[in-house]
């Protein structure tokens, strides 16, 4: 199992984030979720909430109010 896995947050003019992370933690449309690195393939809507993304030993908290994630193995992309 890798250690961390690549993430980007984006909106269409603007990168919030794009580097390794260890987990992300969002609220998907079935309620809270944790993505791992090497999570199972996976595409939700986003509700509200606060995405907190742990890296390099440090919590990132971002604001959203909503979007989309998608998963693949080993990376995650949320667009805003």
């Amino acid at each position: 199992m890798s250690n961390n896995m690549h993430l980007i947050i984006a909106k269409v003019d603007e990168i919030y984030f794009d580097g390794d992370a260890d987990s992300i933690s969002v609220t998907g449309a079935l309620g809270q979720m944790t993505i791992l690195p090497e999570h199972m393939p996976l595409v939700t809507t986003l509700k509200p909430c606060t995405l907190i993304v742990r890296a390099k030993g440090e919590t990132k908290k971002f604001e959203i109010e909503g979007g989309i994630l998608e998963v693949p193995r080993d990376a995650a992309t949320v667009i805003l």
